[in-house]
Formats: structure tokens, C-alpha cells, sequence
């Protein structure tokens, strides 16, 4: 059969498992949604497993079976004590492989199976499915797994990660791949060329830099038809969190509000769902900021036509994410901002400078520094014509980059 352009050919069956996936709240959803779109589109077929709890409308739409009990993301295995954390390791690993034996065995053969955010609560158990039903005639023929978090940390101002000691376990789980990777039978994936070499520092094995699979699709870059009179409509969205400065954030448009009484920009920052500080404790909305009716609060969960609407209405996107957190990491709101021709405030020396300097535009901020954000936002509204310009002329360069044909290339080679 004729290998398609984009790598995938008609009648190809994709398994993605997503434990994490309950609801359209965080990134599970979208990704599995534009991977499941990507592949139906070329003529493949595919299936999810998903956590037990998954909304049952979206079982429906994604072809998904609720089949885990839990997921390493619900905090169940948060134990203050070493050992019972090294034990839920164990335990979900082996869960992870009862549950996908079951499954596979039942409603297989699939030619790839793809998962999207591995950390080391599943990883043993992909590889003990692949040594029992792995392989060509076999349930499985290969498998991909998408790592996106950090296994290291960066101290301020390296570029260098550190591991901790716990850290050897994932490592070991990593290097019993290599036989799978050289036959071809598996491979490890990132999103990130920083997070690559993360990795590849770590095990000694190089993954695959992959781009995101998410566009936004409600953006023309045609005729620009704003009006230079509108207010500048700053927005954060995607689910706020500490690590992503919402905290520097709230102070810095305060900062800027009250420098700016009249200034010709506006707020709209989504939060809905709860969110905790770095110590552990609840983290509440500005009373001020959320009684400002320049600042709107998005404080129910959006469907994808709702976000992405949100984002085509977004003239600015802030990011002032934690470098420790976001030195390596992607953020797919950054992408979905630059493939619309949005610029973006974003943290010096993370992946999102990266991504500005090849495809995007915008303003870097130092890490934390609220009253530098407060100044790069009047910054923002000062050059705004200039600054939307250049990011719609590089928009185009930022779709070619994380295109689907790109993405359905990565997923399924040439082969």
C-alpha cells in the first residue's frame, strides 16, 4: 500500500491511553482529541483508554474506554515516606500492564500504540507489553511514548539539569528499551529540543523532537481587520497554575492597572479549577483584579469552539512562566498563540524564548520579576500595531512547523 504524504495510511489502528483524561479541564483532552482528529482525517482508526471517571460524552466522542481506576495525576501515591512512594511505583506499573493486556488482547492488533504523557508510574508496564504482546503479528507492533515532564531540575541561570538520586529508577526503565528502539519496536518522544537533551543526559538515549499537535483554527491571517482603537486584550489561558506564575501574574496587572488608570488594555485570565501554591496551600484570585471590570475571570470549563474563540479574541498572551518549571517544557498555549499570530509575554531563558525567536514574536521578561512584566504589558500596548504585525507575518512559519502533516509524519514515519 502507497505510504501517505503525512506518514499515515488509511486503516492504520492507533491506541492512545491517556490515564489522566477525565474531563476538558488541563491539555489531556485537547491532545487526544487533535491526535484522534489528525489520524481520522488520513484514514486511520483509533481507539483511547482513559481513567474510569472520564465524562461520559467524551468517551462517546473519542471512541475512549474508561478503564483506569486511578492515575499517578490524582495524588494517590503522594506519600510522605520514601518507600510507599517506591511501592505506588510498582504498583501502578503493574496496572498500568494488567489493564492494557486486557485490552489489547481483546480489541487488538494496533499498529502504534501512543502515550502521551509518560512518567515512570507507567513505563515498566509498557515495557512488560511489549515483551508478552509486542511486536510485528502481535497485539501491539510498536509504541511511542511522549515524555513532556521534567525529570530534572535547572538551578537560576543553568542550562544543565540535575537528577535527583530517585531519578536512577527512570533511567534504568529507560535503558531496558534500547533492543526495542534499535529494532524500531518502540520509541521515545518529547515535544521540546531542551527537554530532548534533558533526556538524553539522563539515559543515554536521544528522542524524537516531535511538534505539537494543536493549532488554533479560528485565526485568518488574511486582511487584518482589527480596529487600531480597540483595547489590547491581554489573556492567560489554559489551566492556571503556581509553576506558571499566575501569582506574578495578578500582581503585575494590578501594577499596571493602577499606573494606567486609562490605559487602552484589558485582562482575561482563566482559572477554573483550584489552584495551590508552592507550599501546598489553596490560592485564591486577586478580590481586587476580580472586582476590576477590565479583568475577566474564565471560571467554567470551555469547549474547544470556546477556546479557541477565546484565543482568536486574544491580542497578547502572557506567559510568565517559572523558568524551574518551564526552562525545558513546551507550552501549548504559547503554540496555539503563535500559530494565530498572537505575540506572546513570555520568561527569558525557557522553551518559550525558543519558539518566539524561530517562529513567533514577543516580549521577554526575567523569571518572577512582576514590575518588569507590569512595564513589558504598557510596552505591549505602546507598540501594539508593530508587535501584531510581526507576529502575523510569522505565523504562517509557525503553522508549517506544528502542522498536522508534521505531527501524522512523526506519529507514523515513512515506513
Amino acid at each position: 500500500m502507497a505510504t501517505d504524504p503525512a506518514g499515515a495510511r488509511p486503516g492504520r489502528r492507533l491506541l492512545i491511553v491517556e490515564e489522566a483524561l477525565k474531563d476538558r479541564t488541563g491539555h489531556f483532552y485537547e491532545y487526544v482529541k487533535s491526535v484522534a482528529e489528525l489520524n481520522a482525517a488520513a484514514g486511520g482508526e483509533t481507539m483511547v483508554v482513559c481513567h474510569a471517571r472520564t465524562d461520559p460524552a467524551i468517551c462517546k466522542e473519542l471512541n475512549a474506554f474508561p478503564l483506569f481506576p486511578r492515575s499517578n495525576w490524582d495524588g494517590v501515591y503522594n506519600y510522605p515516606q520514601a518507600w510507599k512512594r517506591y511501592f505506588g511505583i510498582v504498583r501502578h506499573n503493574w496496572l498500568v500492564y494488567r489493564i492494557m493486556r486486557r485490552f489489547v488482547r481483546a480489541h487488538g492488533p494496533f499498529d502504534l500504540l501512543f502515550a502521551p504523557t509518560v512518567v515512570i508510574h507507567q513505563l515498566i508496564g509498557w515495557r512488560l507489553l511489549m515483551v508478552r504482546h509486542g511486536g510485528a503479528n502481535a497485539c501491539v507492533g510498536r509504541i511511542a511514548m511522549l515524555f513532556r515532564n521534567n525529570a530534572g531540575s535547572y538551578a537560576a541561570g543553568s542550562s544543565v539539569p540535575s537528577f535527583k538520586r530517585s531519578t536512577a529508577i527512570l533511567k534504568a526503565a529507560m535503558q531496558s528499551f534500547r533492543p526495542l528502539i534499535a529494532t524500531g519496536q518502540a520509541k521515545f518522544v518529547t515535544d521540546s529540543a531542551k527537554l530532548a537533551t534533558e533526556y538524553r543526559l539522563l539515559s543515554r538515549i536521544e528522542p524524537e523532537v516531535w511538534p505539537s499537535p494543536r493549532v488554533s483554527p479560528y485565526v485568518d491571517l488574511g486582511v487584518d481587520t482589527r480596529s487600531p482603537d480597540a483595547p489590547v486584550v491581554f489573556a492567560c489561558l489554559g489551566p492556571a497554575r503556581f509553576e506558571k506564575g499566575i501569582d506574578v501574574m495578578q500582581v503585575a496587572i494590578k501594577a499596571y492597572l493602577a499606573a494606567h488608570p486609562d490605559g487602552n488594555a484589558r485582562f482575561v485570565i482563566q482559572w477554573n479549577s483550584p489552584i495551590q501554591d508552592a507550599a501546598g496551600a489553596p490560592y485564591q484570585a486577586d478580590a481586587e483584579l476580580r472586582a476590576d471590570p477590565r479583568v475577566t475571570l474564565i471560571e467554567q470549563s470551555l469547549s474547544s469552539a470556546e477556546y479557541d474563540a477565546a484565543v482568536a479574541a486574544t491580542d497578547v498572551m502572557l506567559l510568565p512562566y517559572r523558568r524551574a518549571s518551564y526552562f525545558a517544557r513546551i507550552s501549548g498555549v504559547a503554540v496555539e498563540a503563535v500559530t494565530a499570530g498572537v505575540p506572546i509575554v513570555y520568561t527569558r531563558d525557557t522553551w518559550c524564548e525558543d519558539l518566539v525567536r524561530d517562529v513567533g514574536a514577543g516580549i521577554g521578561v526575567d523569571d518572577g520579576d512582576a514590575a518588569g512584566l507590569a512595564d513589558a504589558i504598557a510596552d505591549a500596548v505602546a507598540r501594539y500595531p508593530a508587535l501584531r504585525s510581526d507576529a502575523r507575518g510569522r505565523a504562517e512559519a509557525a503553522r508549517a512547523s506544528h502542522s498536522g502533516a508534521a505531527f501524522l509524519e512523526k506519529l507514523w514515519g515513512r515506513a
